[in-house]
């Protein structure tokens, strides 16, 4: 293979920017006129006026020229549209995209409704909103964002000043709807007294504008791999391309943030013997939002992980690890697609007394006994047999392998589309032939009956299996029973683009159905679809549905997670490229999780925890999975259900507030536990939504009679969580309680009760030893690491907090700082921690938060920082795994949700961000590490209906002689108190502006705007 590095300009036939104000004195000759007659033109400086005509439609158009990524904004002012009285000039104002047979167009009228729609995506992007707020002789924007990639077009409107707003995303959006650009009026009545008029006074384009990188860049290359290191700034992206012919420029890999000075990227995975020539583009990190965050996190994979896909109730596993050891390769076509809707947990479903309807304690990997489609590669009359990928890659939206086998290289792209298909597109550099074989579901140990049918529906070009059967079940521990196969009665169906051949099926000495046939595969591709139903035609049609444009249901499942990663998420960036790319891996298997079942006890949408084991949602793993939801834009999906799915098991609720450890439709986990926790992250989210109605539904139904007996302490919550409850209280009108919670609170023994625990065991360390779980039968006690949990409660003292951390969790030797921290025990007792779970994602959040929340920041990064690249990070790229044994070797399960309270000491402790609908407040209190330059958050606010994302930068120089210069600055605050708190970095204080707070948290400044859209605060410091 040859390489070479090129460095040019962007590539050709891009999208070229554009400006029009409007400034005359004649009208730019890039427009046409619409219907000339009703236009008064060029009437001021700056302004362009546009009459409605009765019946008629009368504007402007462009042509666009080019073809890929660009920003389009237009700026006008309403001046007669809206007018007194029902439907005022009874107008339509369109903003639109036209090209041959397609359009994408935003339409406001003068009753105040306001939409998007697309001929292409058929019919409006979502349900038109009222903008009430908007009048005439008001400025109205808008600003539309497309993706070629994708094919995404974003839509964003601001009234006035306000900062933007997201309207509307779609994808499906061709370039064939992207030939001009109209801005029309339209007046639909006959009253000549009521003609709309408008003044446009802006019109900008922004096409692609990275900028090549400089002289400087160096390349080292082997048959495997290749790496570049070029030189980076500050506060930029880059993106690698690469091209055959330096005309045609593919983007290979995408949002590299900067790791001044020099930047260096691993590239495996080309497969490719031709010369190939590469370029180094840097992109403005500022530039928001960035829609290719798929592309950002993708990470090669082969030998390292299986294979993750998830949909709503579908999910993929490629490939089959026990816990980290490979034991199967992924290979081409669909190893381990699977449908679980919670109907049950494991194999089969009985009904029992104490656990209802489906639950199982065994076969909770029963993906591992599915074979769906195993690929082997027919070439030269020869066939290989299950190939593993050359290279595999993970992306939130897909998998891609990358084959070479004798001589031919074959590309597969494996997806779960948003209509829960499976489906992997597979392209040959030569005309292959692919056999796929696989069976119905029969698990070698523990199945019973086996059932199954399989047929060949040539008509659909289809196999369906009905799967069959009845499994050995365990209920509850030491009671096995018969029961129902859990996919009984299911259909599955696999069918393929491409007419396939040589159908064969025999039922084994198993009992499975095996099934095979063989399809052609060249440069034009074929599509393989699988999908899983009660109903055999809904999967069916589901099915073809997808393999009639694979690759557009491709584009939208790329666009639907690029959706949530820039529209739902607080945007983070920072100078640390790892942590930039962790925090948006975990958000990522965070939302990947979601499920929305709305069946039996399911009728809530939650996040889950892992997908080989572990699907539902656990009670403990809610402590702080609910309070993430708290940050996410759309709280009645992504937050209110975490909490709320847990009414349903109130029944079954015992003493302190215990709930069974996991459920579904109609089963629970017979394990109980607290849920303490769960009303302190209620409690986050009212504050980040203000949404009484959420409270009203938590609070009386649910929360009240689970703890109304009791409430367990669970490391110290029990004090905050009964304030939460009375505030709960006072808000619905129940203030009557509040005598109650302060009595099962035991509120007035409180400061007993902490005293009396401070140092019981250890000097500066909080509460007892515990006996020790390992080895079994050992009579030591040893310290475990949940003192360090007790910082994260509001009433914890700092000066304890300082000198817990200094002395136990910061020490390498005795306390918590072990290879990876923090540990399940301390140092000194090393030899008694657990085989299996020498340090997890839990005890990191519950020991680590705390420690920001008490000021000790610098004990608080130590930690926090070494964790998070410790344990989240290894051969270069995010992982998330259950656990990490006590030889510090990866354990567990792989793409673990068990990570997700991770998310919360970037953003509440690092960040330092936190604020209040209810209370009009947003709180910056930054522990930003020293060795950091830079970070950049925007937080999705919404107040009203409306969302603001206010956007928080911090920079750090160091200006010489030991002096620092930071500065916060806030931008687009909506709230009514705004409150920037510096963090001194434990250093001295040389210059800050006058004017603060009296009173500040320990080790910051402290500064109050009110009313203030924008603020900013600079201060400076030494050692």
């Amino acid at each position: 293979m040859t390489i070479m590095l090129a460095i040019v300009s962007t590539g050709l036939g891009q999208i070229s920017s554009f400006t029009d104000e409007f400034d005359g004195p004649d009208l730019n000759p890039e427009w046409t006129l619409i219907n000339a007659t009703p236009q008064d033109g060029l009437v001021e400086t700056g302004y362009y006026s546009l009459r409605g005509p009765i019946g008629k439609s009368s504007g402007l158009r462009r042509k666009i020229e080019g073809q890929g990524d660009f920003t389009t904004e237009i700026s006008f002012k309403l001046k007669t549209f809206f007018l007194k009285g029902a439907g005022g000039s009874k107008s339509d104002l369109k903003i639109r995209f036209t090209g041959p047979g397609a359009w994408f167009e935003v339409v406001l009228n003068s009753f105040r409704s306001l939409r998007v729609t697309s001929s292409e995506i058929g019919g409006n992007l979502q349900a038109p909103i009222n903008v009430r707020v908007i009048g005439d002789d008001d400025r109205l924007r808008f600003k539309f964002d497309y993706s070629e990639a994708t094919s995404t077009m974003s839509v964003s409107y601001a009234i006035n000043k306000s900062s933007w707003k997201s309207l509307a995303t779609g994808s499906g959006v061709t370039p064939m709807a992207l030939k001009y650009f109209e801005i029309v009026l339209f007046k639909f009545d006959k009253n000549p007294s009521t003609l709309p008029l408008i003044l446009l006074e802006r019109y900008k384009v922004l096409g692609p504008e990275p900028v090549p990188v400089p002289s400087g860049l160096t390349i080292m290359a082997d048959k495997e791999y290749f790496k570049i290191i070029w030189p980076s700034a500050a506060s930029k992206l880059y993106s690698i391309q690469q091209s055959y012919n330096l005309v045609n420029w593919e983007t290979v890999v995408d949002q590299i943030p900067a790791a001044p000075p020099l930047n260096t990227y691993k590239f495996d995975g080309l497969n490719s013997k031709r010369r190939s020539f590469f370029r180094i583009l840097e992109h403005n990190a500022s530039t928001w939002p960035h829609r290719d965050y798929c592309a950002m996190l993708a990470q090669e994979i082969q030998g390292k992980k299986h294979a993750f896909l998830a949909g709503n109730l579908a999910y993929y596993i490629g490939g089959r690890y026990t816990t980290w050891d490979l034991l199967e390769n992924e290979t081409l076509g669909l190893t381990h697609p699977f449908h679980h809707d919670l109907r049950g947990r494991g194999l089969g479903i009985v009904t029992d007394e104490k656990t209802g309807t489906g639950h199982d304690f065994q076969g909770w990997e029963f993906y591992k006994d599915s074979k769906v489609a195993y690929g082997t590669v027919i070439v030269n009359g020869k066939s290989y047999i299950n190939p593993a990928p050359r290279k595999m890659f993970w992306r939130p939206d897909r998998i891609i392998c990358e084959y070479e086998i004798d001589g031919v290289e074959i590309r597969e792209e494996k997806f779960i589309a948003l209509n829960d298909v499976a489906c992997s597109i597979i392209t040959s550099s030569k005309a292959i032939e692919i056999k796929f074989s696989g069976h119905s579901y029969v698990s070698a140990n523990r199945s019973i009956q086996r059932t199954s049918t399989v047929r060949h529906d040539k008509s659909h070009n289809m196999v369906h299996v009905i799967e069959g059967g009845t499994a050995l079940t365990r209920p509850v521990e030491g009671k096995d029973v018969e029961g129902v196969l859990i996919y009984d009665g299911m259909s599955t169906v696999i069918s393929t683009s491409k007419r396939f051949t040589d159908y064969n099926a025999f039922r084994d000495r198993d009992g499975r159905q095996q099934y095979s046939f063989k399809v052609a595969c060249d440069q034009q591709g074929v599509a393989l679809g699988w999908a899983m139903h009660d109903n055999y035609i809904d999967a069916r049609e589901r099915v073809n549905k997808v393999l009639l444009d694979s690759t557009k249901h491709l584009a939208a499942k790329t666009a639907h997670m690029d959706d949530l990663l820039t529209n739902q998420i607080p945007y983070f960036r920072c100078s640390d490229p790892d942590i930039v790319n962790i925090y948006y891996y975990l958000w990522s298997i965070y939302l990947m999780y979601y499920i929305d079942v709305g069946k039996g006890w399911e009728i809530h949408p939650h996040t889950q925890t892992a997908v080989n084991n572990f699907l539902g949602m656990h009670r403990f793993d809610a402590n702080f999975q609910i309070k993430v939801g708290a940050w996410i834009r759309d709280k009645d999906y992504y937050a209110y259900g975490n909490v709320l799915i847990w009414s349903a098991l109130l029944p079954y609720a015992k003493s302190g507030g215990r709930l069974p450890d996991n459920m579904g439709q109609s089963w629970l986990s017979p394990v109980w536990g607290t849920t303490t926790d769960h009303v302190i992250g209620a409690w986050d989210i009212y504050e980040h939504s203000g949404d009484l109605g959420f409270i009203e539904e938590v609070y009386e139904p649910y929360f009240k009679p689970l703890f109304w007996n009791g409430i367990n302490n669970h490391w110290g919550a029990r004090f905050d969580a009964v304030n939460c409850l009375k505030r709960m209280a006072i808000l619905t009108g129940n203030s009557a309680d509040l005598e109650h919670w302060h009595s099962v609170g035991d509120m007035n023994n409180h400061k007993n009760w902490v005293n009396n625990e401070w140092e019981r065991a250890k000097p500066n360390y909080w509460g007892n030893t515990a006996p020790a779980i390992y080895p079994p039968g050992s009579k030591d006690r040893v310290l475990f690491w949940t003192g360090l949990a007790y910082m994260r409660n509001s009433w914890f003292p700092e000066d304890w907090a300082r000198r817990m951390t200094d002395n136990w969790a910061v020490d390498s030797e005795i306390g918590f700082n072990g290879p990876i921290p923090p540990t399940l025990v301390a140092m000194q007792d090393f030899d008694h921690t657990f085989p299996s779970f020498a340090s997890a994602p839990d005890l990191a959040y519950y020991s680590i938060i705390g420690m920001y929340d008490r000021n000790v920041g610098k004990n608080a990064n130590v930690m926090g920082l070494g964790h998070l690249k410790k344990y989240n990070l290894k051969w270069g790229i995010p992982v998330a795994p259950e656990s990490y044994d006590s030889d510090w070797e990866i354990w567990g399960d792989q793409y673990s949700n068990f990570n997700a309270g991770k998310i919360l000491i970037i953003l509440n402790g690092i960040a330092g961000l936190d604020y209040s609908i209810p209370g009009d407040t947003f709180i910056i209190k930054d522990k930003m590490p020293d060795e950091w330059s830079f970070m950049k958050v925007k937080v999705p606010v919404t107040k009203h209906g409306l969302t603001d994302w206010v956007e928080v930068q911090i920079d750090r120089t160091d200006i010489g002689d030991g002096v620092v210069e930071k500065t916060i600055t806030a931008t687009g605050n909506s709230l009514q108190t705004l409150k920037i708190q510096p963090w001194l970095e434990e250093r001295t204080l040389i210059k800050a502006p006058g004017g603060g707070d009296i009173l500040a948290p320990t080790g910051h400044l402290s500064y109050t705007f009110k009313k203030a859209k924008d603020a900013s605060v600079t201060i400076r410091s030494m050692e």
